[in-house]
């Protein structure tokens, strides 16, 4: 399938990485937000994406603040995560689910649809 692309979005935990749903992967992205349970959590599936043999395995950190950035820096260094990108926090992802829609609907130029974007190409550029 050159040139097509598959998106799954599992949830948070290591349980589906063990049940095949990452056979043939070539790229998994870890979600980590700035809390220690969610970077506990994502070290944990980016080691074990390793370890399964997938190619490229990235951590994405989302809803990121200033002041979480010296801690994330130093989290991300200890646990030797490869950062793809940094999303900053984004108050018109609240509004855009509270008049639900999606977030590229309400803010085509917001922080969060314009890192996704810069992400995106970044990816399937490689």
């Amino acid at each position: 399938m050159d040139g097509e692309h598959v998106v799954l979005d599992m949830e948070a935990g290591v349980e589906h990485l063990s049940r095949g749903t990452t056979r043939n992967t070539d790229i998994l992205l870890v979600v980590a937000e700035p809390y220690y349970k969610s970077l506990e959590t994502a070290a944990r599936v980016a080691r074990l994406g390793q370890e399964l043999g997938i190619p490229r395995v990235y951590t994405v950190t989302n809803k990121v603040r200033g002041a979480d950035k010296t801690s994330l820096a130093k989290f991300v260094k200890d646990h030797s995560l490869d950062v793809v990108c940094e999303i900053g926090h984004d108050d018109e992802v609240a509004e855009a689910d509270r008049l639900g829609v999606a977030p590229i609907d309400n803010d085509a130029g917001g922080i969060l649809v314009t890192a996704i974007d810069s992400l995106a190409s970044r990816l399937f550029a490689a």
